[in-house]
């Protein structure tokens, strides 16, 4: 990856469609471009234009750039180069893969299997006994693909310190702030870490996105300083809670840094996920008295709040579960101003009562939520109806969140990766409660992920004054039977083309 171009000092793109999500309509248009932010916007395609170049894109669809509101870009990178389980259809064949790692490398970290697309195996069959078959000797982990749950061997079980909690030492699993922080026990190098950056930009600017919502911790957060020059995706960072303290003490708040880099919050953890069953649910999971677990004391949420509203730091806060997000809101609702000045989030909000949405509004809190797990998991015998029965018909109800006044922003949390997945999962998803129509489902993944934050000036739109992040489409986006197969031809970032696909036409003059 060479270093970013310098922004343009001047260009114009023509002959182009461009597209409102918010008017849902579809304009010509041309985008005059200077130094990496559109100054100007003009009706019609064929305007004149001299002494400036410009790219012809022959009626091509013109829409914002992608904004992701829930990314772990760099950890994604970093599994781009282990091994990967996501497409093993039987726990055999991850048996087999793994196998055939051993010895490579110092130990085998293998990420993202997903017992629901197996064909054959059980995920009863796999525990520490079954792994140390594999090898005594090299250490092996195996992630599950949500990151919080993982299965290890006792050569890998032995590297795992006494301090970490939530640790069944007899079966091998890992729950949780141990399995999500694994990272930090069988830790990547630098070169691996620069590499992530890199492939990860790649892979998300292919999929249209511009600008990430990223969780992250110090040490990547260096990395992405020391690739400044190179990024070609815009980070606003979220800093894990155990860094909160250190944060505020060195005088962080949101906001902090520029348009390529920027502080912007605090991620907490309330509870787990659906997928290992740690979700803190009202009721049990689907043949179970379990209900999941709350991570956190409340009384610690409590001086954490506390502290980000002096401090002037924005809470991304994890809350998937009905009970965990009742048990949070009982605490934001204590703790801060109606208006919520520093648009505190709550994330995924799978499952909500009818007084949870209620709360949110009333509160201005916003509601980041996934689409791509609708797509991936929402869907007759897929993994929320195994885990929560017929209650995962009225999961992720986009529609009727939206309808009571509540602020959605879409994301990804990199399962998988990719706008246009998620957009499909909420145009088809299973409920009437969280259908959309096209429109409001790309504006989800666009505008509405700039005002979370505070960048509603500056990106999510086609318009002058605002950062010249764009995608380039090949078919109308806001008819839905365009969906399937819509491609993404180009993508521009500050102004210079970051992305062109094979088949991108245009004519540059």
């Amino acid at each position: 990856m060479a270093d970013r171009p310098t922004e343009s000092q001047a260009s114009a793109l023509i002959n182009a469609n461009c597209v409102d999500f918010a008017r849902r309509r579809i304009e010509p248009c041309t985008l005059f471009i200077e130094r990496g932010v559109i100054v100007k916007k003009m009706d019609g395609r064929n305007c004149r234009i001299r002494s400036i170049p410009t790219v012809d894109l022959g009626g091509q669809y013109v829409i914002p750039g992608f904004i992701d509101g829930h990314t772990h870009l760099v950890p994604e990178g970093i599994g781009m180069q282990r091994l990967d389980l996501g497409r093993c259809r039987s726990l055999d064949k991850c048996f087999q893969k793994i196998t055939a790692n051993i010895g490579k490398s110092e130990f085998v970290f293998a990420s993202s299997w997903d017992e629901t697309t197996w064909r054959r195996g059980r995920v009863t069959e796999l525990d520490r006994t079954a792994l140390d078959r594999l090898s005594t000797t090299t250490p092996i982990i195996m992630r599950r693909v949500c990151g919080h749950c993982a299965v290890v061997n006792t050569a890998a079980l032995r590297r795992i310190p006494d301090h970490w909690k939530i640790v069944d030492r007899k079966r091998g699993y890992l729950y949780e702030n141990v399995a999500l922080n694994l990272n930090e026990i069988f830790v990547p190098g630098e070169d691996m870490l620069v590499k992530a950056v890199r492939l990860a930009t790649t892979k998300a600017l292919r999929l249209g996105i511009t600008s990430v919502h990223e969780i992250s911790q110090p040490r990547y957060l260096r990395v992405l300083q020391k690739e400044r020059n190179r990024l070609n995706v815009r980070f606003s960072v979220y800093l894990t809670e155990k860094h909160h303290e250190h944060a505020v003490q060195t005088g962080l708040r949101s906001g902090f840094g520029d348009d390529w880099i920027r502080f912007a919050g605090t991620k907490v953890f309330i509870d787990g996920s659906l997928g290992a069953r740690t979700a803190a649910l009202a009721r049990p999971y689907a043949g179970s008295r379990m209900r999941g677990n709350i991570l956190m004391p409340m009384s610690r949420l409590r001086r954490i709040v506390r502290s980000a509203e002096d401090c002037g730091v924005q809470l991304m806060i994890h809350s998937i579960g009905d009970r965990a997000t009742e048990a949070t809101l009982q605490v934001l609702k204590d703790n801060i101003a109606r208006q919520n000045q520093l648009r505190h989030r709550l994330e995924h909000l799978e499952l909500l009562s009818r007084e949870a949405i209620d709360d949110l509004r009333r509160f201005n809190i916003i509601a980041s939520m996934q689409p791509n797990f609708v797509r991936r998991w929402q869907h007759q015998g897929s993994l929320y109806e195994k885990v929560i029965g017929e209650r995962y018909l009225g999961m992720n109800c986009f529609r009727s969140i939206l309808e009571s006044g509540v602020r959605v922003v879409f994301g990804s949390d990199c399962m998988p990766l990719g706008p246009l997945y998620g957009i499909e999962g909420a145009v088809l998803h299973p409920s009437s409660c969280g259908r959309l129509d096209t429109a409001t489902a790309f504006r989800l993944y666009t505008e509405a992920g700039a005002y979370a934050t505070f960048d509603e000036t500056r990106k999510g739109k086609l318009q002058a004054g605002y950062l010249a992040d764009l995608v380039v489409l090949d078919k109308n986006p806001l008819e839905e039977k365009n969906l399937t197969g819509l491609k993404i031809n180009a993508v521009m970032v500050g102004g210079e083309f970051g992305y062109v696909g094979g088949t991108f036409a245009a004519r540059k003059k």
